[in-house]
């Protein structure tokens, strides 16, 4: 009996041990898991994976809609009180009222002032509607469907549409465009004289396309030759065909609907938004780019997510006047 109850004994403690060692490696793994998301990038994805879709969507929507918004005083005054009265009781976000309010103000704004208005103005007002369709139903899901569906197809539609329209452009295709706008364009002067284009190239320029456009100027065939620089005409092309190659590859990868494509659809994105907005200040644009590639991502790519939560920063970092420090250097 005694020998009995030894070998029942060693069985029994030769069953335990193997439960030991897999408490212990789980406790290792959980301690792993805790160093790793106690650094700073942990602590940014875990945020993005816990954020409220619906929720941060509105309040980066709201944001855009005050910092890029239109110069007409009715989308102030809407704007700001919407604002205000968001920050009195956050919960108001949810509200469909609220959102057709700021609809209405940028659609209204819109008509009245259409020729004036940046594209992505257009796209900004979209989006509001969107946002205000969302907010009818109750049910999340419903919600989650609405906002990702519009997501994809505005992402699509503008980047393949922008393809389209620029290959069917020769003057796009050749770089005249942004050759033109390194040369004349404010916008771009800062970004010229960084790469190298010397500003009195621009002045001469522009002094040539004043005179061709003097009603005293007496020009064969209505036509002159602008002298350039060949710096420009070099870096013009450059930016056409990365700017063309990157917008149609983005907007392709979106319409298949896959994990892997959209995956890199993100990554494309947003190397597109930290990039494009350095030479080209249409931070509105930007944003409202940048979140509706964060809604497509918020549940699928938690690393991803994270990072279009930089490139909001971003955007905003780059207002700051370095083209004015720039051009003073």
């Amino acid at each position: 009996m005694a020998g009995n109850a030894e070998r029942l004994m060693r069985i029994a403690s030769s069953r335990r041990s193997p439960a030991i060692g897999l408490r212990q490696s789980r406790g290792a793994s959980t301690t792993g898991q805790s160093v790793a998301s106690s650094s700073g990038i942990g602590r940014l994805i875990e945020f993005a994976r816990n954020l409220d879709l619906i929720q941060t969507i509105s309040v980066l929507t709201l944001v855009s809609a005050i910092i890029f918004q239109f110069d007409h005083w009715l989308f102030r005054i809407v704007s700001g009180i919407c604002f205000l009265i968001f920050a009195l009781r956050p919960s108001a976000l949810r509200r469909p009222q609220f959102w057709f309010a700021l609809a209405l103000a940028g659609t209204i704004t819109i008509i009245l002032t259409w020729e004036q208005v940046d594209n992505h103005k257009y796209l900004l007002i979209y989006w509001t509607w969107v946002l205000f369709i969302v907010h009818l139903f109750r049910d999340a899901e419903q919600q989650k469907r609405i906002l990702l569906f519009n997501a994809r197809f505005f992402l699509c539609l503008i980047f393949l549409a922008a393809s389209a329209q620029k290959l069917s452009s020769p003057s796009y295709r050749s770089g005249e465009m942004f050759e033109h706008y390194l040369y004349v364009d404010p916008r771009f002067a800062a970004f010229g004289k960084l790469i190298g284009i010397d500003p009195e190239a621009g002045d001469a320029v522009t002094r040539q396309m004043h005179f061709l456009r003097s009603p005293f100027a007496d020009v064969d065939g209505n036509d002159i030759h602008i002298q350039g620089s060949d710096r420009a005409r070099v870096a013009a092309v450059a930016m056409t065909w990365w700017d063309l190659g990157l917008q149609l590859t983005i907007g392709a990868l979106l319409l298949i609907r896959k994990p892997r494509s959209d995956e890199i659809a993100h990554v494309l994105l947003l190397f597109f938004i930290f990039t494009t907005y350095i030479p080209a200040p249409v931070f509105g644009f930007g944003w409202i780019v940048g979140i509706m590639g964060f809604t497509l991502a918020k549940d699928k790519f938690p690393r991803i997510t994270a990072a279009y939560i930089i490139c909001f920063f971003a955007i905003l970092l780059y207002q700051l006047p370095w083209r004015d420090w720039v051009l003073r250097s």
